[in-house]
């Protein structure tokens, strides 16, 4: 699935470029399979040439992706006098597998001196897929990290499961804790029909869905909490 947000600093590559690499593919090899020509693809990957949407879409299907649409993730700018400046978002979101448990690398220059202080290499790199170093790479992203390299490593999911355990300061705490509070909190938006199965199947059978009531949510007991940590 590529998003239709994918972007990098500098100059952006197309989703037809990163759907083509991600599978492996060459210009020529793309073009074979989407039944047009190289120079075409090396055309609308340049941004040479504009393709429909028609034309996006047979590529990426030609390269075994689909394009997928995504909410964009706007970007607050705070500075406090304790944790200097940093990015806060409007909303969590999802890094897709296998990307969120990469092994990523970061240039000590991206960051302010004191904090590469201590690196004994110019680069560090990070195993995603290992927790300590996920969390370590998610808390220095959250306090020095650019705006495109938090949307690009840290995953919403993720993150919500280390949040307990990281180490950050209040000031930053506090502006990502209602980003964490919304997304956990129980939706009170339409039931959710995953991948529109039941409302497929409401078709076939000929019987409509059954409206559903929403269930007050039961205020918890003192017993409710007996054997809880």
């Amino acid at each position: 699935m590529i998003g239709d947000t994918f972007g990098v600093l500098g100059p952006k590559k197309t989703v037809i470029e990163v759907a083509r690499r991600k599978a492996g593919l060459s210009q020529r090899q793309l073009a074979e399979y989407a039944r047009t020509q190289q120079s075409s693809v090396s055309e609308y990957e340049s941004h040479r040439k504009s393709p429909t949407l028609d034309v996006v879409v047979r590529l990426l299907e030609a390269a075994d992706a689909e394009l997928a649409v995504r909410p964009m993730v706007f970007w607050e700018f705070i500075e406090d006098s304790v944790a200097g400046r940093f990015a806060v978002p409007d909303r969590l979101w999802s890094v897709p597998i296998p990307e969120c448990f990469a092994r990523v690398q970061a240039w000590k220059y991206t960051f302010p001196p004191e904090v590469h202080a201590g690196w004994s290499e110019e680069i560090r790199t990070w195993d995603l897929s290992v927790e300590f170093e996920r969390i370590d790479f998610y808390e220095l992203l959250l306090q020095h990290g650019a705006a495109p390299m938090i949307e690009g490593a840290v995953d919403g999911v993720l993150l919500i499961q280390a949040w307990p355990r990281m180490n950050l300061p209040e000031a930053i705490r506090n502006r990502w804790q209602p980003l964490i509070d919304a997304t956990t909190a129980t939706q009170d938006g339409p039931l959710h029909d995953p991948g529109g199965f039941n409302a497929w199947m409401s078709n076939e059978i000929g019987v409509p869905l059954p409206k559903m009531k929403r269930r007050r949510r039961r205020p918890r007991s003192v017993a409710d909490y007996i054997g809880e940590d």
